[in-house]
């Protein structure tokens, strides 16, 4: 009933965002005049916008004039997206006018105004802020209480301030402070569970490890902060923030907002959370690889992960190896799918349009995907059309990729999406509408078993990939035995009935054998239990009392019960 009423109001909500948009066309939901900052843009149509006032405008004022700002303060404007540069810089201009001193950060200004040239954004605001927000701002404070200038990673009017001391401050979770939680709208704007992660429900941010270990990927921004300065948290510390902003804020839920949650860091967070009884729910992104097995899945869903997401891309072996990816379509299903048996849901970024990618391989890696939702390897996913970035590996020799890069005319205020051109490629803008439809239905569970081709209105190859290829791959994905790591008891209850029987959440185990093998196995769960004092598998295995052969069975039963191996 709560989320039926939800869901109809989010869409009343909608509608009236629509009806707004009558009045103003840049207005939406989510976002506001996000036209004039997409792409390569010039600063005029901002300009001549921010001179202008709307039904929008007025309303959007008269929040500004309520802000409590008084002269010397200093304000910080957060713009992740495009849709949100317009209000920003309004609300700068506001700002500044009231003797505010006012920094841009997020985002947008990492990666679009690194190398911004336009004086006019020098009357809207005093600086921006580059790579993690904190040190910079930390370090304009300091300034302001004249308390010396080590500022650094801050573009002024004066061009870019930085000086070599660069230091963030450690922190590994957001403090909250008084913003009113309460007030902040849960919608329901779409019925796809997972994509209901991003709007509906509060979610604490948490990051795992700065940066992301692989960064090798070509299409990805590898070169700045946020992409190549690898630096993990400490697990110790990550459960202190969790404990201190579930305190904060009375929500237990958090987003893990790293670029690609590491598996060993997430395994040590995930022992850290169940060695303290720290009761909490989490989900975030990974990269889909061999190093996260089974056990670790089963681990990461005892201690509270509900969902990962993750990039498929491509769904071609020769477009993966070319991109630098660093997985196979096996390794993807084989990952996905321990995720999806451990209970957690599992939805997959896609891409299409990547520079030499023709109409088979598109086709081709449709049908993977369709294959995917058929096995029950995904809940959920999104098609990108390709956008490249000008601080991507591929930008700096376009040429290499096969593409060709027109020059950008006049003097541009925001670059980071380059206009490109792809001579070997196939007819990208022909997949623009069939992925989609195609892809919404298959996350309904209706038309999976529908030929990919139907989906085109003209002519196109069909598939090479094999009948069955995925299922193919979920049937043999390896049954792990590991002989070196962690045990962990997950299970529950453990009985002495004519043997063991060992609780667990979907039911119980009977272990039958030698009462030495059972007092040994006894032992060990007690040994596994988290908090208690740890044992590894070669631990366990070197004291075993008598033939591990023998009791092969007993050991599987244990492992079922929820007996892990990280």
């Amino acid at each position: 009933m709560d989320d039926a009423a939800r869901r109809l109001a989010s869409l009343y909500l909608a509608d009236l965002a629509d009806l707004w948009a009558l009045l103003d066309p840049g207005f939406a939901l989510s976002h506001y005049q996000r036209h004039l900052a997409t792409g390569p843009v010039l600063f005029d149509g901002l300009a001549e916008r921010l001179d202008g006032e709307s039904a929008v405008d007025v309303h959007l004022d008269a929040l500004i004039d309520a802000l409590p700002v008084a002269p010397g303060d200093l304000v910080g404007l957060s713009v992740p997206f495009p849709g949100n540069v317009y209000g920003a810089l309004r609300i700068g201009r506001a700002l500044r006018a009231r003797g505010a001193t006012v920094l841009l950060g997020g985002g947008y200004a990492n990666t679009e105004l690194r190398e911004v040239d336009e004086p006019r954004l020098w009357d809207l605001v005093d600086g921006v802020c580059l790579d993690d927000g904190e040190g910079p701002l930390l370090a304009w404070i300091t300034w302001m209480r004249g308390q010396g200038d080590a500022r650094h990673r801050t573009i002024t009017a004066a061009g870019r301030i930085d000086h070599p001391h660069d230091d963030v401050p450690a922190s590994c979770g957001a403090a909250y402070g008084d913003l009113p939680l309460q007030q902040y709208l849960q919608l329901v704007d779409s019925l796809n569970p997972t994509h209901r992660l991003w709007g509906d429900g509060r979610w604490n941010k948490l990051t795992v490890a700065h940066g992301c270990y692989w960064k090798k990927c070509s299409f990805c921004d590898i070169q700045l902060d946020y992409i190549a300065g690898y630096r993990p948290a400490r697990a110790e510390a990550l459960v202190d923030a969790m404990v201190e902003q579930i305190e904060a804020t009375r929500q237990s839920g958090f987003h893990l907002v790293d670029e690609a949650v590491p598996p060993r860091g997430m395994r040590d967070l995930a022992l850290a959370i169940l060695d303290r009884g720290v009761a909490s729910s989490c989900w975030g992104n990974i990269r889909f690889e061999r190093a996260w097995t089974p056990d670790l899945a089963r681990l990461c869903a005892h201690a509270g992960l509900v969902a990962v997401t993750g990039g498929l891309e491509v769904a071609s072996p020769r477009l993966l190896e070319r991109m630098q990816k660093g997985v196979t379509i096996e390794q993807v299903t084989h990952a996905a799918i321990a995720f999806r048996r451990a209970g957690i849901a599992v939805h997959a970024y896609l891409m299409y349009g990547f520079p030499t990618e023709t109409d088979q391989e598109s086709i081709d890696a449709m049908e993977v995907v369709r294959q995917m939702f058929e096995a029950g390897v995904l809940d959920s996913a999104f098609w990108h059309r390709f956008v490249l970035t000008r601080y991507s590996g591929m930008s700096a020799d376009p040429a290499r990729w096969g593409m060709h890069v027109p020059a950008t005319p006049g003097k541009v205020f925001a670059r980071n999406d380059l206009d490109h051109e792809d001579p070997q490629g196939g007819d990208h803008d022909a997949f623009d509408g069939p992925l989609a439809t195609a892809l919404s239905q298959w996350m309904r569970g209706s038309a999976v078993d529908r030929p990919v081709q139907a989906w085109f209105e003209r002519a196109v190859p069909e598939p090479t990939v094999r009948e069955g290829y995925i299922q193919g791959l979920v049937d043999a994905a390896p049954a792990e035995e590991p002989t070196t790591g962690r045990l962990v008891w997950t299970g529950g209850e453990v009985l002495e009935e004519r043997g063991l029987v060992l609780h667990h959440a979907d039911g119980v185990e009977a272990v039958r054998g030698p009462k030495a093998a059972l007092a040994w196995l006894a032992e060990v769960i007690g040994e596994a239990r988290p908090g208690g004092p740890g044992i590894t598998v070669e631990q366990a295995m070197a004291v075993f009392p008598g033939d591990r052969e023998r009791f092969a069975k007993g050991w599987r039963a244990a492992r079922r019960a929820g007996l892990l191996c990280v």
